[in-house]
């Protein structure tokens, strides 16, 4: 009986370090994406990209040297959230500032409140403005200075509002309260940069007149409360944060 010849060994492939190389060479790829997508020097985008990763998983987001990314800061531990640093914010200019209006006799002249997404600033008109002018008063300079002190390392936005009572204004400088509470908003705008040193890209204005009372119009209180300089700091919503992510991915 004749045997069946064995069949012959299959040539060992040589060539398998190719599919080991290309996986190597895709992981860098990947790797280099991911470092150009996070470069941009811009720190209020990454700030952003970090919020929105942050609100996305609803966790705090890891960094440091334990396994964890430095792109948005170099120390370790949990990054807060927005609310968590817009509420330090709050705690700070409210310490500074009421510590200011006390030690100078302004109380009541010197608001600061939040809402979901700013913190804003109030400064009544009287404590900066002659009725019906929009030049600082002398005095004026020095709670601006403190003011913007206290703003200096933020990285928002800010709105510069006016605000002014429903009471036709009596000026030969201004046809109407609109023109009063654009120049007012102006003037601090332009103090806060020129002499506050605060960024001038992140500052912008607006003049509401008495479109937003805070007050009753009705009330020499309430009117008192309406003219006003705000100084509005801006944090982004869950919207700008998504479209500020998807901006860094391009």
């Amino acid at each position: 009986m004749s045997r069946k010849a064995p069949e012959p060994e299959a040539p060992e492939n040589h060539e398998r370090w190719i599919v080991s190389y290309a996986d190597m060479l895709t992981l860098l790829f990947a790797l280099f994406v991911v470092l150009y997508a996070t470069s941009d020097a811009n720190p209020q985008k990454l700030q952003s990209a970090h919020y929105s990763i942050d609100q996305a998983f609803s966790i705090g987001v890891l960094q440091g040297s334990n396994g964890a990314s430095p792109v948005f800061t170099s120390g370790g531990g949990l990054t807060p959230s927005i609310s968590e640093i817009k509420s330090n914010h709050l705690a700070g200019l409210t310490e500074t500032l009421d510590g200011f209006a006390e030690a100078n006799n302004l109380e009541g002249k010197i608001q600061v409140r939040s809402d979901a997404d700013s913190i804003t600033i109030s400064l009544a008109d009287n404590l900066l403005f002659d009725s019906g002018s929009a030049d600082l008063k002398p005095g004026s300079q020095d709670v601006l200075l403190v003011v913007a002190s206290a703003l200096s390392g933020l990285p928002n936005d800010m709105r510069i509002e006016g605000h002014t009572d429903d009471v036709p204004v009596n000026s030969p400088d201004f046809a109407t309260n609109w023109e009063l509470s654009a120049a007012r908003a102006s003037r601090v705008l332009r103090f806060l940069s020129e002499q506050g040193q605060l960024d001038a890209g992140k500052l912008f204005l607006a003049g509401y007149a008495d479109t937003r009372p805070i007050g009753d119009n009705t009330t020499p209180e309430g009117r008192a409360l309406n003219r006003r300089a705000d100084i509005v700091i801006l944090y982004p919503t869950l919207e700008e944060l998504q479209q500020s992510l998807a901006g860094i991915g391009r």
